[in-house]
């Protein structure tokens, strides 16, 4: 990194460069004769190119210099500060970046360097002509009769500088054109206490305020009101001595009366002067006091906070970057704004750690509770001969219709990565009722007759029972909503025929729509000791069979256009029965003899 000595040597060359030629200029065109003044090529470049403050600085050392030969310079600080804002301002809007553009800032210059200084001088000069460059076109247009004192005063500026400014504008766009980037970039003052922002991460932290009345603007009024007051209180008492003084001058004197209009036109000059030498070292008082606060409060306090809310709490993983850009601020302003960026940084990086620590713990929890929902999944299963790994491939049939169904965006507010976890996690309880039924009907070899069957039907409102009971007796329910509507409602039908509340249409739940599906092809293509397995074509015709009135006709429609995947899915996990493995969550593997 430059040493800081280095970059202040760059500032001074640069700056004063810039200062040499408004001087150098001005007295150019004075020697020539020319009825243009040229003060002010350095204060507007060094503005376009440095910022406010610079520009700032420029025109006001220059007024300052330059009234050695003319002490009237130092009452016109004002407009060269004036000029350098403006400048600064359509450097930061973009219209330096093409000639055209730059020419259509003339006009504002203009009004600054001709109209506001010609009311400047109209008062200091007490409602009299001024005497500079413009002064002989004033005296002529006044002779003629057509304008009186201030318009000849107003216009004559106003058509010198509309002249100057073409010039000036013209000469700062070739020199910024010039100027290498590299010198342009490392001429821009800063006094960072902390790690560097690039432009647009400056401009992002300067409209980082949640509250309209900003600290940024705290100070600016703080600053504004401390200083007017100051100036209008000495003013004031300067007026009143000035006043006092002239008085007593007038009467020691003994001049008549008459002249005291005189007296109140000087009383009027002299407040005139006094205001704008204030105006002038005011506002470069104004944007010190808010360059300095930038760097060495509002630009930290505000990193700090894009930083703080840039975590992504809900993403765990994410969090060690978070912590990382943080404390890659580096905050560094020996102040209480250090100490806070320290204490939020530590509390930070400690929260994560918590964070990450209740994570793991968080995921291990999830697994065994996944692990006990299929160990008592596989209680249920072992009671029915006929089922065989019904509860993995009917959860696996499940994730792979919600998956799709989230891709293509259907019931979005519904299918969410959480909601897709929960219905698929929950999914082998969806017989748990079966554990009230008896053996004897559960695994009888044949069909079941009447009687039997709506002994089998109750499962459905036993599972809701079981699973009710449960969540009685924990705080978060979770994904147990999900298995309630699973375990009672997948043998609803669309169609309003099923049980067991003969629920139709989209009053059956979503997750149980689903299940349905899942559930009849699976006992379609699996064998059962009264029946032998169907082919994937034949079950996938009797769910097309189904569509509109068994199934939700959407969600089939989808089931089997994803005949590929469906059945991959069901070839794996008959190789998986055929070498005698069972697949856990999470892909870890054991044998009938673990």
């Amino acid at each position: 990194m430059e040493k800081r000595s280095h970059k202040v040597l760059k500032y001074i060359l640069f700056y004063g460069a810039a200062v040499l030629l408004n001087i150098m200029l001005n007295k150019l065109v004075n020697l020539l004769g020319l009825p243009i003044f040229m003060d002010s090529v350095g204060t507007i470049t060094a503005a376009v190119v440095g910022g406010y403050l610079p520009g700032i600085i420029v025109g006001y050392l220059t007024n300052i210099i330059n009234m050695y030969a003319d002490p009237a310079n130092a009452y016109y600080a004002v407009i060269n500060a004036m000029l350098a804002i403006l400048g600064a301002y359509f450097a930061d809007k973009g219209f330096f970046r093409s000639f055209v553009s730059s020419i259509r800032t003339i006009p504002f210059f203009a009004l600054i360097g001709g109209a506001v200084s010609s009311f400047l001088t109209y008062l200091i000069y007490g409602f009299g002509l001024g005497e500079g460059i413009s002064a002989p076109f004033a005296r002529t247009l006044l002779e003629d009769g057509i304008f009186n004192v201030f318009w000849a005063q107003f216009i004559s500026d106003l058509a010198l500088d509309i002249i100057d400014k073409a010039i000036t504008v013209s000469i700062v766009y070739i020199l910024i054109r010039v100027l290498p980037d590299k010198l342009k970039k490392d001429i821009i003052p800063t006094f960072w206490r902390q790690t560097p922002l690039s432009k647009d991460e400056q401009t992002e932290a300067r409209q980082n305020s949640a509250h309209k009345f900003s600290l940024r603007k705290k100070i600016i009024i703080l600053i504004s009101v401390i200083m007017i007051f100051i100036a209008c209180i000495t003013i004031i008492i300067s007026y009143v001595l000035y006043h006092d003084f002239a008085v007593n001058v007038y009467s020691i004197d003994g001049i008549d009366i008459s002249a005291l209009g005189d007296m109140r036109l000087n009383e009027i000059s002299f407040v005139t002067r006094s205001a704008s030498l204030f105006m002038g070292f005011f506002i470069m008082i104004l944007v010190l006091c808010i360059w300095l606060a930038e760097y060495s409060t509002i630009f930290p306090i505000n990193t700090m906070t894009m930083a703080a809310r840039n975590f992504k709490y809900d993403d765990v993983d994410t969090l060690g970057a978070g912590v990382k850009r943080m404390q890659n601020l580096k905050i560094s302003t020996n102040d209480e704004i250090e100490s806070l960026y320290d204490s939020l940084s530590e509390t930070i990086a400690k929260t994560v750690e918590v964070m990450k620590d209740v994570k793991v713990k968080g995921d291990e929890l999830a697994h065994i509770q996944n692990g006990l929902i299929y160990v008592l999944a596989d209680l249920v299963e072992s009671r029915d001969q006929n089922t065989g790994d019904h509860v993995r491939k009917t959860a696996a049939y499940v994730r792979m219709i919600l998956l799709k169904m989230q891709a293509k965006g259907m019931y979005p507010d519904i299918i969410t990565d959480e909601y897709i976890e929960d219905v698929s996690n929950s999914a082998p309880l969806h017989d748990i009722g079966k554990i009230k039924v008896s053996d004897v009907i559960l695994n009888k070899p044949g069909r079941l007759n009447d009687e039997e069957f709506e002994i089998m039907k109750t499962h459905t409102v036993a599972g809701n029972e079981i699973i009710a009971k449960a969540m009685d007796l924990v705080s978060d329910t979770g994904y147990l909503k999900e298995a309630r509507n699973l375990a009672t409602f997948h043998h609803e039908r669309w169609d309003g025929t099923g049980y067991p509340f003969g629920l139709e249409g989209e009053k059956i739940p979503l997750s149980a729509r689903i299940m349905a599906i899942a559930d009849v092809f699976d006992a379609l293509v699996s064998k059962r000791s009264y029946k032998k397995a169907f082919t994937v074509d034949d079950a996938m015709k009797i769910i097309r069979e189904g569509k509109g009135n068994h199934f939700d006709p959407t969600i089939a429609q989808l089931f089997l256009d994803s005949e590929d995947e469906i059945r991959k899915i069901a070839e794996e996990h008959l190789q998986k029965l055929d070498s005698g493995e069972k697949v856990e969550l999470y892909g870890e593997k054991k044998t009938d003899d673990a």
